[in-house]
């Protein structure tokens, strides 16, 4: 399992933020791409569900993605903040860089175990 970024802060309410850090030497950065690495799609929504998973508990059984957009790139080095809701059944994540918007969409569980 890849391990999670480095979490610098925590904060709860009607939206959890999770403000990250992408440090250079991360697993995630390893062949993507040698030269020119960059934050591999998948392992952003993976950490979506992780920290979905830590802020609100089991979220239940994988059922899709909706509405995934990734708009600009994220590079080792970088600080983030993730942006998480759910409500019950809809995981909302979005990732923001200092200037630009990373990525957002939708993951959807159905019953929970």
């Amino acid at each position: 399992m890849m391990p999670l970024p480095h979490v610098l802060r925590r904060e709860d309410g009607p939206e959890t933020r999770f403000d990250l850090r992408l440090d250079a030497d991360h697993l995630a950065f390893e062949g993507h791409f040698p030269g020119n690495p960059i934050l591999p799609g998948v392992i952003q929504v993976d950490w979506a569900i992780r920290l979905g998973e830590e802020a609100f508990g089991p979220l239940g059984r994988f059922q899709g993605l909706q509405n995934l957009k990734f708009m600009d790139l994220a590079r080792p080095g970088e600080e983030l903040s993730l942006f998480l809701t759910f409500d019950g059944a809809k995981l909302t994540f979005r990732y923001e860089g200092q200037e630009k918007r990373k990525s957002s969409g939708v993951v959807l569980f159905g019953e929970r175990s």
